[in-house]
């Protein structure tokens, strides 16, 4: 720890990572149903093409290919959150 850094800079630092965490995408909650919602609101959306031939789904925004809903989720919720910082 760095004793020249005032404690109310220690204190900032740490709220300000605190916010930046609480703001991050958490996928650990998505279960294959509620992928399965998420997936059909994506499609609504026009941002995912069920691609039923290939027996995959396409996440239009990047290009990517998907035989998961849950895989595509979290690559969506990620793919968000590093387009938003």
């Amino acid at each position: 720890m760095d004793d020249t850094i005032p404690d109310y800079e220690w204190f900032e630092r740490r709220q300000i990572a605190q916010d930046q965490d609480n703001r991050r995408v958490q996928t650990v909650d998505v279960d294959e149903s509620r992928a399965r919602r998420i997936v059909q609101e994506l499609i609504d959306a026009d941002v995912v093409v069920a691609m039923p031939e290939d027996q995959c789904l396409v996440h239009l925004l990047s290009g990517e290919h998907f035989d998961s809903d849950t895989a595509l989720v979290h690559f969506h919720r990620g793919w968000e959150a590093g387009t938003a910082e």
